[in-house]
């Protein structure tokens, strides 16, 4: 879905209220510097650079050791390390996500240096007014596990649902695409827009049974605002689009 972040152009990343600044490798808390090990700030900016995608656990080691063999149990290690550094509870998975026998996916929303949506940078706030969201192409849990259009025909559903809302404004589907698939933008030109909360979602299938987790969050802070599940056939996924 999303494309790979370029490091020549993000240096900086901000998700919840951690910072990291890549030419000093460094991880930051409000504005605190965070003690981390090399191999950990190297799997803490592989699952940022990835922008929500899943990435294997064979990815993820040749991507933080190349040209090295190391066991799973490695990478587990520091990625329980790296949790722990964030402050993620056991089971929490407020910032890492385990997709079971495949990898892992960061579900914090994180901005960049250059990021494409013009994202206003609000602290959290119960009564943050939310003016405009961006419905963001659903994520597969797992690889090849469904038609990849199914993720953009989701998003797409709640989008035109959306749309009827007269309180809030949402971002058309072309207009998503063009932001998280950079080679399909032609320049909109719009650099005045503004996007207060992201709506994304993970979706895996066993069998005949679809399930989808979806998240509302803040932009700029990154603190989610709702989160829910819902289950359907694989059959019914209009049913499921009306759920949402």
């Amino acid at each position: 879905m999303r494309r790979m972040m370029n490091e020549a152009t993000n240096i900086f990343y901000e998700f919840d209220s951690f910072q990291v600044d890549v030419r000093r490798r460094l991880l930051m808390r409000e504005g605190q510097v965070v003690p981390l090990t090399s191999k950990v700030f190297e799997i803490l900016l592989t699952l940022i650079r990835s922008q929500g995608r899943v990435i294997s656990k064979d990815e993820m080691m040749n991507l933080v050791w190349p040209d090295c063999f190391v066991e799973e149990s490695n990478l587990a290690q520091n990625i329980f390390l790296l949790r722990r550094i964030l402050g993620e509870k056991k089971n929490e998975h407020r910032f890492i996500i385990t997709i079971p026998g495949v990898g892992y996916r960061f579900a914090a929303y994180v901005t960049g240096s250059t990021s494409n949506l013009g994202v206003r940078s609000v602290p959290a706030s119960a009564d943050q007014k939310i003016s405009c969201i961006a419905v963001l192409p659903m994520i597969a849990a797992g690889q090849n596990e469904m038609h990849p259009s199914l993720g953009v025909g989701l998003a797409d559903g709640l989008i035109t649902k959306l749309s009827n809302l007269k309180v809030v404004k949402v971002l058309p589907t072309a207009t998503v695409l063009c932001f998280v698939e950079p080679a399909q933008k032609p320049r909109l030109g719009n650099d005045d827009l503004k996007v207060d909360a992201l709506l994304n979602g993970l979706y895996q299938r066993d069998g005949d049974q679809l399930r989808v987790s979806v998240q509302l969050v803040l932009a700029g802070a990154g603190t989610m605002l709702w989160a829910e599940k819902f289950d359907a056939e694989v059959s019914s996924l209009f049913e499921l689009q009306d759920a949402l």
